[in-house]
Parts: C-alpha cells; structure tokens; sequence
C-alpha cells in the first residue's frame, strides 16, 4: 500500500461517522439556525442591523454577533435548500477533523494513535456538527491551537503570522467566543524561551487591534462579558448547564474526560498540554456548550502519552504478513462500534425500528458475524492475519457502523417545531406578514421571523437582558415569569396589542388559561403525534367585540 493511498483510507474512515449523520439525520427546524439566517438574510438585504428588526420591540440595539455565519447559513440556503446547511456542515467537520488528526501526528510521531485517536473524537462529535456558528468558530481555534504548538515546537515565528487574521475574522464568525483565542493562547506561555513570550505577546496584540475590524467595534470584542456568567442565563438556558450522566452524551464526555485524567496522573507532559487540557475540561464540566471544545482541544495531548505504543507487540510482523497499518487500528474500532450500535438498538427495542432501519440492524449483525468468523479461523485474535484480506470489505465495515451508529442515537428532531411551522402558515394565509404581531415561546421566534413575522421574542436570550438590549426592562426575565406564573397572563397580554397568540401545551400555565379564558378564540388546533409525546398547538386571537 503506498503512503497516498494509505493517508486516502484513513481520511474515508475519519471522515465517515460525519458523513453518515449529514446523510442519516433530517435537519431539525433548528430555533438557533432559524434566526442566525434571519440576521443573514437582513444583512444581505439591508445591511448590518444596529436596532433589532425581527421583535415587535422598538429600540433594542442588536450587536449581531453572529452576522458573518448568517449571511453564510443565508446563501448555502438561498443555493443548495437545506442540503447546502448540510454541505457546510460536513466541510467544517471535515475540516476540523483533519486538523485534529493532523495535530495528533504533530505532538506524537505516531499514525497508530494519531488515527485511532482522531477517529474516536470524529465518531463521538459527529452529532454535535449543527448549523450554529461553532462550526466555524471551533475550527479556527482548533488552527490556533496548532499553529502554536507548531510554533512552540520549532521556534519559526512564521506559524503565528495568520493569527491576528483569524481574530478579525473570529470575531464576525462569531464574536461570543472570540475571547476564547487569548484564552487558548495563554497555556503557551509557560516555555522557558524569552524570546518565545516576545513574539508569541506582539502577535495577540496584534490579534487584539485586528478585531476591531467588525461592524461593532469593541462591542462585539466584548459581547461575552455583558451575555453570559448571568444567573438568569444559566438556570434556563439549556447549554449552559453542566453536562448530564443520565444522557448517552454526557455518559460518553465523563467517559472521557476520566481517561484524560488518569492518563495525565501517570505521564508526564509538558505544562502548555496540561493548563490547556485541565482549563478546557472545566470549562466543559461547567457548561455542556463547552464539550465540543474539549473533544478537539484538550484530548489531543493523550497522542502525546500515548506516543511510545508499539502496534507490534499486538499486531507482530511477519515476513509472509507484515503489518497493514492502518487497517489493524481501524478493524479494532470498528468491532467495538459494532457492538455498541448492535447494542443500542437492542435497547431502543428492535420492533420499533422502520424496515430500512431494521435491514441496516441485519447488515450491521452479519458484519459483526464476519468478523467473528475471521477470528475464530485464525484461531487467535492476536494473529496478524486476521484483518479482512480486502480494504474494500473494513471500508463497508466502517459505513455500516458509522451508519448505525448515527441513527441509534436520541432523536434530536423536535416535536414542537412541527406543529408551529403549519400554524405560523395557516396565520399567513389571511394576514400579511407586517399585519402581524406575534406572541410565540423562545423555540419559535427565529421560525416566525423566517416568515417576515414579527414576534415578541425568541431563542437568543441573551438579546433581551438590558445589559445588550439598552432597555430598562429584562424582557427574558418577563418572559420566564409569564411561563412560571409569576405575571399573571391576562395581565402581561393587555400590555401588548398582539394580533395572534401561538402556544403548545408543553407552556402548561399560559395555555390552559387561555384555553379558559372567554375573551379569545382558538381559530386554530393541531395535535402532532411523535414517537415518544404529543404536542398539541393552538392559535388564539382577541374575541371582537360585536
């Protein structure tokens, strides 16, 4: 095998548990991807918004953190539908993936882990790849990460020369975590090398007066201070709040992050691997909204302990059978994959699944058969001939794994936005959209603005404090009390002249009490019925009087 085709292998094996859910999955009406395109759509349109366009509100200043990410969502949309969401998805994955295997080839010197290393983080975050602006945000803080440790690694100021280039351009994508690449950069400091600190200081200097370069100004540099470390921000908004062990992701980032520990207990690793990794992993058990930076970021020093395993002493070379590097890695991982997709669907129950799904089940079972089959041919499983003779046969393998894999996991999709794009229709077939003030929960305001609607708020909670809004009143914490009870519903609805209420019955409170309330009628009513609840949706405006 020569070395081109052996680098061509591993990148359609890396790269194949993303694929797998771009193809898998059906793209969610997606509350956060809704009004990112919004911002998008209105930057194409009119220009940059300084005053919020989308709520009935008058005067809220908008700093549109995330405008360059919308124009992007906003033309692979306008171009492709939802397979151009799909398609910037998968090319960021790749993208980050590939760096990342790339940076475990730097800091270890060896294929074997660099490559099962880089495939276990590729499987466990392809799910977490989504039309947000962390798509594009994480990878160019994965590229600093690597341009530093280049840097650190040969002492050639060349490597930082794009850095204050990707904090200009950072801070468009997406100015919320923009702080983060000084925050990255700060672990690189502890080298004993004067001149190391100089270059590496001039350069985030650099970087700080290239992010001035944005519609905002220090505004956007500094939008993270005033919208997040906000009490009622982290009690309700559900990435901030630490990652979960009764869910399958939280289970997986615990996993983990304990292996990253104990690895790091027993190995001694540079300082810069260790403030950079146990930073970022308290970052993460703080806030689930940090794993991804964590898989990315604080994993890739374990290529470093794990720098001296010799696949030999598993996999021994022989003059008839040498070592197929890097088909004995991948065969390994790809069992164990096996099993767990094999296994999760024998826990989701087997009669539940559709026939595609349930052929897929067959598949994946009769591979695992195979596999078995080799084994016990060979007669040991540390025999070095049993690898499948043909790349083609584990390249199959490792689709229908990843494959399996992808459509075993929760269903993300949520119910409730299926019954809110048919009502915000059903109020567009008599009423044009500028005729129209909407009442909607957070989930469905980006959906209603999509429709030109103007609406009372939606999911980017940290708009409505009056740190950002530049507005006396908390409009996220009126919401939250409207939901709880704290306002009472008649009381909140006679402040605003809404032409239509939409509201499910998962908002209990406000539901029922306008379903009682005689001075409304429903002129509208949906029951949606997904596989684990059902979301019933009605549509409420002011009775006239006669």
């Amino acid at each position: 095998m020569t070395e081109k085709l052996s680098k061509l292998i591993a990148l359609a094996f890396l790269l194949m548990p993303v694929a797998c859910v771009e193809i898998m999955f059906k793209l969610p009406e997606e509350s956060d991807t809704n009004f990112i395109m919004n911002i998008g759509r209105h930057v194409v349109e009119h220009g940059i918004p300084h005053v919020d366009p989308f709520t009935i509100h008058d005067g809220i200043q908008l700093v549109a953190q995330q405008w360059l990410s919308g124009v992007i969502f906003f033309e692979a949309h306008e171009l492709f539908g939802v397979a151009g969401l799909k398609l910037a998805d998968f090319i960021c994955a790749a993208l980050l993936i590939i760096l990342y295997w790339r940076l475990c080839l730097s800091v270890s010197g060896n294929k074997f882990v660099a490559l099962g290393l880089s495939f276990v983080v590729a499987l466990v975050t392809a799910t977490a790849i989504v039309p947000r602006p962390q798509i594009f945000s994480t990878p160019i803080l994965l590229a600093e990460v690597f341009l530093l440790e280049k840097f650190t690694r040969s002492h050639d100021a060349k490597f930082l020369i794009p850095l204050p280039l990707m904090s200009a351009l950072l801070v468009n994508l997406h100015a919320a975590v923009w702080l983060m690449l000084f925050v990255l950069a700060t672990p690189f400091f502890f080298v004993k090398d004067a001149r190391h600190a100089k270059f590496l200081l001039a350069t985030l200097a650099a970087s700080f007066v290239c992010a001035f370069a944005n519609p905002y100004g220090f505004d956007a540099m500094t939008y993270v201070l005033r919208s997040y470390g906000v009490d009622i921000i982290n009690e309700h908004v559900s990435e901030m709040f630490a990652p979960s062990a009764q869910t399958f992701s939280g289970k997986l980032f615990y996993a983990a992050e304990a292996v990253t520990i104990f690895t790091f207990a027993r190995v001694k690793l540079p300082w810069r691997y260790v403030f950079l990794s146990g930073g970022l992993t308290c970052l993460a058990l703080l806030h689930e909204r940090n794993e991804l930076l964590f898989y990315f970021m604080a994993t890739f020093p374990l290529a470093c302990a794990w720098k001296n395993f010799n696949v030999e002493k598993i996999f021994p070379s022989t003059n008839d059978t040498p070592n197929r590097f890097p088909l004995t890695i991948l065969f390994l991982l790809l069992t164990t994959v096996n099993t767990i997709a094999i296994t999760l669907t024998l826990q989701d129950g087997f009669d539940e699944l559709n026939l595609p799904l349930k052929i897929l089940f067959v598949v994946t079972a009769a591979g695992m058969l195979y596999n078995l089959l080799i084994f016990r041919r060979e007669g040991s499983l540390l025999h070095p001939t049993i690898l499948p003779r043909k790349n083609l046969s584990l390249l199959v393998t490792a689709l229908i794994a990843s494959a399996t894999y992808a459509v075993t996991l929760p269903d993300k999709k949520d119910d409730t936005d299926k019954v809110l794009t048919p009502a915000i229709e059903f109020i567009l077939q008599s009423e044009r959209p500028e005729n129209i003030s909407l009442w909607i929960g957070q989930g469905g305001g980006g959906l209603a603005g999509s429709f030109g609607v103007k609406y009372y708020i939606d999911s980017r909670s940290e708009v409505f404090l009056p740190s950002n809004s530049g507005l006396s009143k908390n409009l996220l914490a009126e919401y939250l009390d409207l939901l709880s009870g704290e306002i009472y519903y008649a009381d909140f609805f006679a402040r605003y002249d809404f032409t239509h209420i939409i509201v499910t019955d998962e908002m209990p409170r406000v539901f029922n009490a306008l379903s009682r309330d005689a001075n409304y009628d429903v002129v509208y009513m949906r029951k949606h019925v997904g596989d684990k609840k059902t979301v019933t949706c009605k549509i409420f405006v002011p009775k006239v009087e006669d």
